[in-house]
Order: C-alpha cells, then sequence, then structure tokens
C-alpha cells in the first residue's frame, strides 16, 4: 500500500477501477474479507462475482456478490410480482454479501464511489459470466454497525428492515437483530421485467440471441411446410409453419420448453410476427402470436424427426433439440 494513501492524503477518485478478480488472486481476497470483514468469509452463495477495488493501482477494498435472497418481503412487494414469477425471475437480482474497505483505508466518499462504478459494469459482467444480466441489486445492512450512509449516498433506495430471521442449513431462525434493506434497480423498466408475464428479450444473454434479420424466412417456411402438420384442419387459427418457425428461433434464442417459448414469442414486436407470418387479428388490427397451448400442441403433434431433418440440415444450425 503507498504512503500516500496511507496518509489519507488528497486522492483523485476518478482513477478507481472495480474489476472481477483473477483465479490467481481469489485466494487474496478470501483472506482480506475473511480477515477484515466483521461477518468473516465462508462462501458467497449461487452465482457470484468477486471484485477487487483499485485506486491509483493499489488494492484498497473488496465486494462480493452472490444470489439474491429467497425471502425478502419488502423487496417482493416494491416490485409487485406474484409468487410463481418470484422463482423464475429472482435469478436476475443480485446482492451485495460482502463490501469490505480496508481498515487502514480512509477516504472521504470512497465507498459511495466504489458502489457506483461496480453497478455501472455489474449487469455486463453477470451476463458475459453466468450468461444473464442482473437488472436489480440489494443488500442488507446491519443496523447496529452502520447506517448505510454510502448506499444512499450511490442512489440505492431504503425500503424496510427484515424481521430479524437467519438462514442456517435450509431453516430460518430468530436473532432479534433486523437489517435495514437496500435497492437499486439496474435499469429503468426493471419492475416492469421482473414482474410481467412474459420474460423481456432484455433479459436473455445478449450474445446467445438469433439474430432474425439474418434468416431466410421464405427458404424457412418453405421448408417448415412440408408435411409437418399433422393437426386437423378444423379449428386451426396459426398456421403450422409459422409456429414452427418462431419455435425454432425461439431455441436457438436459448429457449428451453413451452413456456419459454410462448413468453418469447409474445415479446415480438409486430413487424417481427409479420415476418413471422402469424395469425392477423381483424378485431384487434394487429398480428397475434400463438400461445403456450398451442406451441405445446403443436409441437407435441408435429413429426418431430421431420422437423429434426429440416433444421438439421439447414444452414439454421447444426442439430435441433426443439422436439
Amino acid at each position: 500500500m503507498s504512503d500516500r494513501i496511507k496518509k489519507n492524503e488528497y486522492i483523485d477518485l476518478s482513477t478507481l477501477e472495480v474489476v472481477p478478480v483473477t483465479k490467481d488472486e481469489e485466494a487474496a481476497w478470501n483472506k482480506l474479507v475473511g480477515t477484515h470483514h466483521y461477518l468473516g468469509f465462508n462462501c458467497l452463495v449461487g452465482e457470484t462475482i468477486k471484485y477487487k477495488v483499485l485506486l491509483n493501482n493499489d488494492w484498497v477494498a473488496c465486494v462480493g456478490w452472490g444470489a439474491a435472497a429467497l425471502k425478502n418481503l419488502s423487496r417482493d412487494t416494491w416490485i409487485g410480482w406474484a409468487p410463481e414469477r418470484k422463482w423464475k425471475r429472482l435469478k436476475y437480482i443480485a446482492n451485495n454479501m460482502r463490501f469490505l474497505i480496508f481498515p487502514w483505508i480512509k477516504i472521504k466518499n470512497l465507498a459511495s464511489k466504489i458502489l457506483a462504478v461496480n453497478l455501472n459494469r455489474l449487469a455486463n459482467d453477470w451476463s458475459e459470466i453466468h450468461g444473464h444480466p442482473v437488472v436489480l441489486a440489494e443488500t442488507f445492512v446491519d443496523q447496529e454497525r452502520f447506517r448505510g450512509t454510502c448506499y444512499v449516498a450511490a442512489g440505492w433506495t431504503k425500503l424496510g428492515e427484515t424481521k430479524g430471521y437467519r438462514k442456517n442449513g435450509g431453516k430460518y431462525y430468530f436473532h432479534g437483530k433486523p437489517k435495514t434493506i437496500f435497492i437499486k434497480p439496474l435499469m429503468k423498466e426493471t419492475k416492469t421485467l421482473l414482474a410481467e408475464d412474459f420474460l423481456d428479450p432484455k433479459l436473455n444473454n445478449k450474445e446467445g440471441l438469433l439474430n432474425i434479420n439474418t434468416i431466410d424466412m421464405k427458404e424457412m417456411f418453405a421448408r417448415l411446410g412440408e408435411g409437418t402438420d399433422s393437426r386437423k384442419k378444423r379449428g386451426i387459427r396459426h398456421k403450422a409453419d409459422s409456429i414452427l418457425a418462431m419455435s425454432v428461433c425461439a431455441t436457438l434464442s436459448g429457449c428451453k420448453g413451452f413456456t419459454a417459448i410462448g413468453e418469447w414469442a409474445a415479446q415480438l414486436d409486430q413487424d417481427l410476427l409479420q415476418r413471422f407470418n402469424a395469425r392477423y387479428d381483424g378485431e384487434k388490427a394487429c398480428y397475434v402470436a400463438p400461445s403456450e397451448p398451442t406451441f405445446r400442441r403443436m409441437l407435441q403433434s408435429a413429426d418431430g424427426g421431420k422437423v429434426d431433418e429440416i433444421i438439421g440440415t439447414s444452414k439454421y444450425c447444426e442439430s435441433s433439440s426443439l422436439l
């Protein structure tokens, strides 16, 4: 550590960097947090990222992120999501589990600056490492030790307090020490992204998304229309080639299962629905995506071998796991 930082002289915080630790640095991170953080350190829970904080190339702090808390009534009320939606979307929230500025570092506004810089890159780092972004950050501050001033200064919102329970070995135990709950949305539409009925494409890994504009729809429709529809003609509202084309593109975009395919299709705009040859609803004056049950019935009744042959021998992918 440089003498300049030790003496608490003026430090230009514009040089501050917050970067993920390398594998070679992880042991040092663990030891520093285990030695100097009041909670000590064993491990972070779920999907995690460990950051080191550099100031003038000196390591001055550690930040650790992990999985969101399963039970957080204040957060869940703020989002307004249904219980079944919560279990599917919880992975899009990151919990600031450890935040340690080394005891010998005394620099005004350093903590809030670290949080601001860290949050500017957190979603992208999470997407690169774990395959999906996060849209909300949360943390729990021990009221007996801290007031959470740095979180407030960094633009976090105080939601309320916990009920004084902690989880250990899969069970919750009352310890009588409530913690203050803070959250920080990472996108303007965070509430909508977490609570809406269908998963927004923004929550997929951008690098894993299929560029639909590069697909030759005419060629795809021609191939998918080759004897893949075994449905009775009566009551058919959506064309088989349209349903299968959406299913293929949704699958290539990372969707797994009928529900995910239905959510993916429901987020398509009118231009894309038209390209997919979706049904036009005259009363609503718009194109309508098939529902999840429609995808389910179509994919369960279609000739799986035929579709695999068509897709597997096409230019879109080497093999298909669609059916």
